[in-house]
This record gives structure tokens, sequence and C-alpha cells, in this order.
């Protein structure tokens, strides 16, 4: 065991070592450039996901007016029980398309393993991990919604961290990293790690997964912390609210997430299109 730490602090030296070396051969001009293009990151992180949730606010408030006024209207006309059986007809509807499309995602993620089992292998081991990371596994118990938990318990769900709000630090930092590599690539030294030829080789695909599986977990976290484990209150409100409200605040957050994971660049990728159309 002792061992084996050695050997990872040994690599995570040489890579500190390589970084490093890279750095102080790169020129100024194109680190400011880097420099310019990650403060720019934040800023588009922040507005999509804000536009996310104006948008879901607005379609949900326009949606919920429509069906009050058909619903006003079927009860004046005493027709609301072939209203409601329309409804049911609709969400019968909506269930079967659903089914089919994750049917159809299953059959082209076995295509594509079948025809790049390595590359493909690899976008499901991150986007798993990045689940657990983002929502902390099936019982959605850890994970980024809990970050709080390690400054003290007395603030646990704080809207700083048990929300949408720390995604976008996380992805800003990622981004921000990959572009890095991608900047003083060619300024490795000879022989560096393979780590560096793999990140800039296939950061996009990796990233995107890796995203996709950290947004659906923390989609997930946040819809159980809104439905069945909605006894938790955030803490640190300006403004008082029933529990109702406080769940209300987990479910927008849970399906802002899962808004922005249905806007993956992995799942509209040509390479998954391409599948999907055979």
């Amino acid at each position: 065991m002792v061992q084996t730490n050695t050997i990872e602090f040994t690599r995570f030296q040489q890579l500190q070592n390589e970084l490093r070396y890279a750095l102080n051969n790169t020129e100024k001009k194109e680190l400011k450039q880097w420099a310019k293009r990650t403060a720019l990151v934040f800023p588009k992180v922040t507005v999509r996901r804000v536009k996310n949730i104006v948008g879901f606010i607005g379609i949900t408030a326009i949606g919920t007016a429509a069906e009050s006024k058909k619903f006003i209207k079927a009860g004046l006309e005493r027709k609301l029980y072939s209203h409601a059986k329309q409804r049911a007809d609709d969400l019968s509807v909506f269930t079967l398309e659903s089914y089919q499309n994750i049917k159809e995602l299953s059959k082209t993620i076995k295509n594509m393993l079948i025809v790049n089992p390595k590359k493909t292998g690899i976008q499901m081991f991150l986007a798993f991990m990045g689940f657990n990371l983002g929502g902390g596994g099936l019982d959605a118990d850890g994970g980024i919604p809990d970050l709080d938990l390690l400054v003290s318990i007395g603030n646990h769900r704080s809207i700083l961290t048990h929300s949408v709000l720390p995604m976008i630090i996380i992805e800003g930092v990622c981004i921000s990293i990959i572009g890095l590599v991608n900047t003083v690539h060619n300024n490795l030294p000879p022989g560096h790690d393979q780590i560096w030829d793999d990140i800039k080789c296939n950061n996009k695909t990796v990233l995107e997964s890796f995203f996709t599986g950290m947004s659906l977990g923390l989609a997930y976290h946040l819809g159980v912390d809104g439905t069945l484990q909605g006894d938790g209150t955030y803490k640190d409100l300006p403004f008082s609210m029933p529990k109702f409200g406080h769940q209300l605040i987990a479910g927008l957050n849970s399906l802002t997430e899962l808004i922005d994971i249905t806007r993956s660049k992995v799942l509209k990728s040509k390479c998954v299109r391409k599948f999907q159309s055979k």
C-alpha cells in the first residue's frame, strides 16, 4: 500500500513539474489569451443556466395559465370528464414517447460500444463518475449538494451548495483547465506523461461526458430532496418561507439541471446522430 501511494505521489509530482516546465516555455502572450478566454467562461456558463431557469419558469407559467383556462372552460361547458380523459390520453402518449426515446438511446449506446468500445467505455465511465460526484449515488447521500457538511452540519442545505450554483464554478474551472492544457501542450518536455496527450485529444468528449453525468447526478439529488427527502429546509435564505417553498426551490433546481442535460453536446453529437439514424 505504501509503495502504491509513493508511486502515485511521484507521478503527481511529475505532472506538476511537466506543467511548470510547459508554463515557463509558453509565451506570455499565449497565456494572456488563455486568461481572457477563461474570464469569459464563467459569465457564459452563468448566463446559460440563468436562461434555463427563466425559460423553465416562463414555460411553466404559460402552460399553467393555458391549462387553467381550458379546465375552467370545460367546467362551464360540463365537459370535465372528457377533458380529464384527454389529459390522461396525452399523459399516456408522453409516457410511450419517453420509453421509445430511452430505448433508442440504449440502442445507440450499444452500437457505439460495438464500433468504438474503448472511447465509448471511457465516456460511460466518466459519465458514471460524474453522476456519483454530482449526486452522491442512487441514495442521493453526498455529492456536490452535501459539500456544506464539510463546514458545519448546522449549515447543511446551504443555497450556495444545494443548488445549481456549484455547477457553475466546477464547470468553469474544468473548462479553464482543459483550455490551459491545450495552450501549453506543445511546450511540454519530451517524454511527458501520456495523460496530457489524452486530455488534448479527447478533451471535448471527456469533458462533456463528465458534465452530463454530473448534471444528471445533481438533478437526481435535488429531485430526491424536493420529494422523498423533502423535510429539509435551506438554511441561509434572506427570507422565510413554508416548507413547500423549500421543496419548490429544490425541484426547480433539479428541473433546471435536467434542461441543461437535454442540451448536452454528448447527446447531440454527430456520432450519436449517426447511430440514431441507422
